[in-house]
């Protein structure tokens, strides 16, 4: 994700050359340590958060004591009348935009607890569509940016549609519902090496049980999808930290730096100082 200045912008007052889109209230940016764990309730806005990056690779909100969680980037959607909490701190970057209240039935799709926080799919450009839209906030005085705004954030919004859609149609698949929650702790948990066999017991499967429905999902091993989810965050910390190779290693899962680096030179067919050197004269 490119850098960008935190900004909040109020664009009520803003014209709009067309109404072919919802016109957005208000749309902001910030990257900060947010510590705060409180209930908060909103009066008259709807709001579509999208949490792009957070410490811990994941987000959670606790909604009517109710508490619900995925990996980032996510988004989520808050409107009148439920009690909201902030489960994660940090230095969590997000970005959100508005609508009034008045609007709300259009977006009756997400008035449900499990429709509130819902992970992007990866075939989704997020990073190309959130630069459109810095872009356009950049020259908001400009004939056409704001309707460009409105325009982006619906997209956003349909975007979003389909991704729980998506989640839920998958939800009703047997095997789906059974590992899919399996596959997102492992994508959240995977520097702990979680016991696979403990995994299956916690979800309520005989680890027999749980591979036959893993395998009928997926084309790699449980194990296998672990190794590649550590591989790739050793190589974003690697491209992102100054980070010394043994201290990405242990936050990567592996508690003998020696056999990170043979499994990385493995994957990548160099070492890991060699990829972080090809990586900033890319850069």
């Amino acid at each position: 994700m490119e850098h960008m200045e935190n900004f909040s912008l109020i664009m009520n007052g803003i014209h709009r050359t067309g109404e072919l889109f919802p016109p957005v209230s208000h749309i902001a940016y910030n990257k900060q340590d947010f510590n705060s764990r409180r209930d908060f309730q909103y009066r008259q806005t709807v709001n579509f958060g999208i949490v792009l990056s957070s410490p811990e690779r994941k987000t959670g909100y606790r909604i009517d004591g109710q508490s619900f969680e995925c990996p980032v980037p996510a988004f989520v959607f808050t409107c009148p009348g439920p009690r909201y909490a902030a489960l994660n701190g940090g230095a969590v970057e997000k970005m959100f935009f508005s609508y009034p209240d008045s609007i709300l039935p259009m977006f009756e799709f997400f008035r449900r607890p499990d429709r509130v926080l819902i992970p992007f799919r990866n075939d989704f450009n997020l990073a190309g569509m959130i630069h459109e839209i810095f872009q356009h906030c950049k020259t908001i005085r400009q004939p056409g940016s704001a309707d460009r705004i409105d325009a982006c954030c619906m997209r956003l919004v349909q975007e979003i549609q389909l991704s729980a859609s998506l989640h839920l149609e998958s939800a009703g698949n047997g095997d789906a519902s059974a590992i899919y929650p399996i596959a997102s702790y492992l994508d959240l948990h995977f520097a702990e090496n979680p016991d696979m066999e403990e995994i299956a017991q916690k979800y309520g499967m005989s680890y027999r049980s749980f591979l036959r429905k893993w395998n009928r999902l997926f084309d790699k091993t449980p194990a296998v999808y672990l190794r590649e989810r550590q591989l790739e965050e050793a190589r974003r910390l690697l491209e992102e930290s100054d980070l010394k190779i043994y201290e990405i290693a242990a936050r990567t899962g592996f508690a003998d730096p020696y056999y990170f680096m043979r499994f990385f030179h493995s994957k990548m067919n160099c070492t890991p100082n060699q990829y972080r050197r090809l990586y900033k004269v890319r850069d």
